[in-house]
Order: structure tokens, then sequence, then C-alpha cells
């Protein structure tokens, strides 16, 4: 099956943009950002039913795809460290005009993160920040995109495979 007509748009807009780039990651003041897969983060949020949320945030948004994908469904939000990837993200929504994708330039651990009720993070490292962050109370979910690091003290709700990838999803 091909891509939606929205998604193709969202990676040829992508794809100059990782001109600018050079790759599709960028070690940044804080981390590292790596680029999801279009299709599997869409793939992901047609399982997760991802319209059923108020309010998505990417932890860490990079150059905005997730975000970008998100804002098919629902309102999304990026939150990045890195100016450059801040800008090529507010960029391609613009050119792409979708009204419900928004980009704040800050260090998500930092943010403010009690409004989302469904955080989306692709983790380079153990994200005990984010748990102790957290208010035990928090209603929303932690969708984890990649094997590599799971939350310590959250509860695991389910597995989902994105294509190939292993995602999971957790609660308070």
């Amino acid at each position: 099956m091909s891509p939606p007509p929205d998604l193709q748009r969202i990676g040829r807009v992508l794809q100059r943009a990782a001109g600018r780039l050079g790759d599709q990651y960028k070690v940044t003041g804080v981390g590292m950002w790596a680029g999801s897969v279009l299709e599997e983060v869409y793939d992901l949020f047609v399982q997760m039913d991802l319209a059923a949320y108020r309010h998505l945030a990417d932890l860490g948004s990079g150059d905005g795809r997730v975000v970008l994908v998100g804002s098919l469904f629902t309102r999304a939000t990026g939150i990045e460290a890195d100016a450059e990837l801040v800008q090529i993200s507010r960029r391609a929504a613009g050119e792409l005009g979708l009204e419900r994708a928004d980009f704040i330039q800050d260090d998500c651990r930092q943010a403010e993160l009690d409004s989302y009720d469904l955080l989306f993070m692709y983790p380079d490292k153990p994200m005990t920040w984010l748990e102790e962050r957290l208010p035990a109370n928090w209603p929303g979910h932690l969708v984890i995109y990649g094997p590599y690091f799971k939350p310590e003290t959250m509860s695991f709700i389910r597995s989902i495979y994105a294509g190939t990838t292993h995602c999971t999803l957790w609660s308070r």
C-alpha cells in the first residue's frame, strides 16, 4: 500500500530540508537527534488512534517529522533545543499549511509537559529526567519509538509494531 498523499508531501518537504542538514541525524547541544521513518510513524499513529488524543508533544522533535505527521490527526507540538532544527520544522509546517503543528525552541527536559495527553520520544539515552518531572497523577500516555530505552517507573500498556520498529505505550 502506498503512503497517503499528505504523507508523501511531508516526505518531499523534509527531503528538501535534509539537503540543508546533510543527513537525518544531528548532534545537538543536548543530545542526538535521528529521524524516524515517516511511514512507520504514520502507521503507529493509525494503530494508536491518535485522533483520540487532544495534544501530542514530541520531545526532542528534530526536523519536525513526527509533529507534521501527528498534525494530520490532532494538535501536535514539537519541543526542540536546536535552533536550526526548529527553523526547518516551522518552515516545513508553513509550506505544508499544517495549522495544527507548532514548534517550541526549548530543552524538552525543562519544558512544561502537564498539558499534553500524549508524549512521543525516540530516546537517545535513559529518560529518568522525564519520569521525575511528570506528576504522579499525569493522565496521559508516553509512546516510545524504538527498542533502546524504556521508562523504569511507568506502567507498560502495550507493544506496537510500526513497520519493523518496536514501539511501546506507557502510562503513569
